[in-house]
């Protein structure tokens, strides 16, 4: 389950390679498994059937540049997030579990005092030992409490954005803005008041390919704000919400679809950049969202949202195009249902980069995939952790007289710099092994949200009618699983991608077996 690679050294193991291919790393934010065209009412890992997942009143959101992007790569189908913000982005950048850094399964807080423990290396560091320009892009949400948490202080030349996981979308006086290692940003200032932050982001990327020069490879993290909350309306000049979507009956669905149409503009115009300043044919796009749509957003057919372990929180849009050149090359219209996971793209992108090894000071959770994406082999991954809280039973402290409950876990045991014992974990787990998954729920009333709730029901899109019709109905019945003993459920996701029946009592060796490994896996998290 995990892969020992050793302490990060001077010099690389194994050169890089002569040429390199540049990076295009862009995350989407709460971004909808229905919510890109090409799973927009067709088939997919989700609805093998090809059933409908929308309609026009519930909202048919066009995204022609990721559809093309896409197409002109590998679309990945069996490919998971973690269930939240700051959990699945340290594992982009840490190529470690949540449960193996200490962040999660709970976001951090702007005002929490902890971060990514320093302990931990970040893609950008070994994509600078390998030559590479880095540029950070967008949302943070890995610790701002101390500016070594900051991006600029773990491996990005420069970066812009802001470092919270949300705020208004022309908010963007408050964030900040640095160039150089190891320099803290800075504030951007009044004349940033009222930038539309998708417009600002692409724009920025776009001006670090149209400045990009020398032969040091380009690499680029751009994490949009879209399209997490707050659903504030796109501006007029970019598009009408109500004039390009008057069918789309709920309000709040109508300007989140706005929102992914500039999102795909956006993209479009980053993409853009790149081909005039010659350097697309040499890049390699990796497209991700960070977890599964919530609010306005639509999972369907698949069952629950962000926050949640069900496989509407955790199932991930994603693709990889390869570069036009002979770099790094992947072959178009292709799709996989190989099993992957986000803590997957450290030790990939390090691959494509050149290095024969990603040296990492800490043990890999992530594994290289690129013979997958490249090459149609088979994955080494069987299993994933997609949520191991350490401990399931409320454990009581005091805050200021008053009594909290949290799990058992201290973020001071991961870095001493944190000086209190802060929660950071609630109930409800799940694993992965093979076609199989395990989800563990709190049976009970407890003080804190489960993440693996019972009763759960297939994400649907859309809102109602005022006389209170369904904007969208789907074709077939939503068959919601009850858990077995109150707790467990089993389903294997190849044959029942909807979760809709639990194999935990007709398969008891199974569930034994997963729960087992489940135990041995908790014994590993961070305590």
């Amino acid at each position: 389950m995990m892969l020992m690679l050793g302490v990060l050294a001077a010099a690389l193991s194994g050169a890089a390679a002569a040429a390199q291919p540049h990076i295009l790393f862009i995350v989407a934010d709460d971004y909808g498994y229905n919510d890109v065209g090409y799973h927009q009412n067709q088939k997919s890992s989700a609805n093998p059937g090809g059933q409908p997942t929308t309609n026009a009143a519930a909202g048919i959101l066009p995204t022609p540049i990721l559809d093309q992007l896409a197409a002109e790569g590998i679309k990945l189908e069996n490919y998971y997030v973690q269930p939240l913000c700051s959990p699945t982005r340290s594992t982009f950048m840490t190529g470690r579990y949540a449960s193996h850094t200490g962040v999660g399964p709970a976001v951090i807080r702007i005002d929490w005092p902890y971060g990514v423990p320093g302990r931990e290396t970040f893609m950008p560091e070994l994509l600078k030992s390998a030559g590479y320009a880095t540029h950070a892009i967008g949302k943070w949400h890995l610790g701002a409490c101390d500016e070594r948490y900051l991006p600029t202080f773990r491996g990005f030349d420069s970066y812009i954005g802001y470092l919270s996981g949300a705020q208004g979308y022309y908010n963007q006086a408050g964030d900040r803005a640095g160039v150089g290692a190891n320099k803290l940003p800075t504030c951007l200032g009044p004349a940033f008041a009222n930038n539309y932050s998708a417009v600002l982001f692409a724009e920025e990327a776009a001006l670090n390919a149209k400045t990009h020069s020398g032969p040091a490879p380009l690499f680029q993290y751009l994490a949009f704000q879209s399209v997490h909350n707050p659903y504030d309306v796109p501006p007029v000049d970019l598009i009408d919400v109500n004039k390009t979507f008057p069918e789309i009956v709920n309000y709040e669905r109508r300007v989140y679809a706005g929102m992914v149409v500039i999102l795909d503009r956006m993209v479009g115009q980053v993409i853009q950049a790149y081909t005039d300043a010659g350097l697309w044919d040499d890049t390699v796009l990796i497209f991700t969202s960070d977890n599964g749509g919530i609010g306005p957003g639509s999972n369907y057919p698949l069952r629950g949202m962000k926050v949640l372990n069900w496989e509407g929180g955790i199932k991930a849009v994603g693709f990889v195009r390869g570069t036009n050149s002979a770099m790094a090359p992947i072959a178009t219209a292709t799709t996989t249902r190989q099993l992957m996971h986000s803590t997957d793209w450290l030790p990939t992108v390090c691959r494509i980069a050149g290095m024969s090894e990603p040296l990492a000071t800490l043990p890999l959770d992530g594994v290289d995939q690129w013979d997958v994406l490249a090459n149609g082999h088979t994955t080494k991954r069987q299993f994933i952790s997609h949520n191991v809280p350490v401990g399931t039973k409320p454990v009581p402290y005091t805050v200021d007289g008053k009594t909290e409950y949290s799990t058992s876990s201290c973020m001071d045991a991961v870095d001493p710099r944190t000086g209190t014992c802060l929660p950071f974990g609630v109930t409800g787990s799940a694993m992965r092994k093979g076609s199989f998954k395990l989800l563990i729920t709190f049976p009970g009333p407890h003080p804190w949200e489960d993440s693996s709730p019972a009763g759960t029901p297939q994400y649907t899109p859309g809102g109602r009618f005022p006389n209170g019709t369904a904007a969208f109905t789907p074709a077939t019945n939503n068959t919601v699983p009850t858990p077995f003993n109150g707790t467990y459920f089993l389903f294997n996701i190849d044959n029942d991608p909807t979760e809709s029946f639990n194999l935990a009592e007709t398969m008891p060796e199974k569930l034994t077996e997963l729960l087992a490994d489940y135990d041995s896996y908790a014994a590993t998290a961070v305590a």
